[in-house]
């Protein structure tokens, strides 16, 4: 499979979702990203958790002995918490290839959704203010008889927009 360093994979260690189903022949065209800024509520909660259980662990010797789970507590959940969104973004996997569109979300469970670029009809972005300003927003891909379900927070959306329309432009005509 070929593929620039602009489209490249996610490197974890095992074969991305993707990389396992792509048949012979298939090219990754391109592969989008889940924004950073989609997280950024986990990330931020995370460290706060972190923090105040950090906090609480320092100043448990002079409090009563609860506080030493407490503590433990609170931290444990803030790294939870903040493993999981970063989990939640690395697990999303975004490509056009040049024959169909596929994103897979999910790490543990996991839904995806492919269309065939034969059948893809129009594409549209939806990007709220905030997604204008940070460059991401939702991707909808309609195809004859049924759309694609949104995919949201993808940095980058005009970008993979443009993929998607570059492979279909490149299927041969019948």
């Amino acid at each position: 499979m070929r593929h620039s360093a602009l489209t490249k994979l996610p490197e974890h260690g095992m074969a991305s979702y993707v990389e396992t189903i792509v048949g012979p022949g298939e090219q990754v065209m391109h592969a989008g990203r889940v924004s950073l800024l989609s997280i950024l509520p986990s990330l931020v909660v995370g460290v706060i958790l972190v923090v105040v259980g950090l906090g609480l662990l320092i100043g448990s010797s002079t409090r009563p002995d609860f506080m030493l789970p407490a503590a433990a507590i609170v931290a444990l959940a803030g790294v939870l918490v903040f493993v999981a969104a970063v989990i939640r973004r690395n697990s999303t996997e975004l490509v056009v290839t040049n024959r169909r569109v596929i994103a897979k979300f999910g790490f543990i469970g996991r839904r995806t959704v492919e269309m065939n670029l034969a059948k893809i009809e129009s594409v549209r972005v939806e990007q709220s203010v905030m997604g204008r300003l940070f460059d991401f927003g939702s991707v909808v891909v309609v195809g004859t008889g049924s759309s694609l379900d949104p995919i949201p927070f993808i940095a980058h959306p005009i970008a993979f927009r443009q993929a998607i329309q570059a492979a279909t432009d490149a299927l041969p005509r019948t």
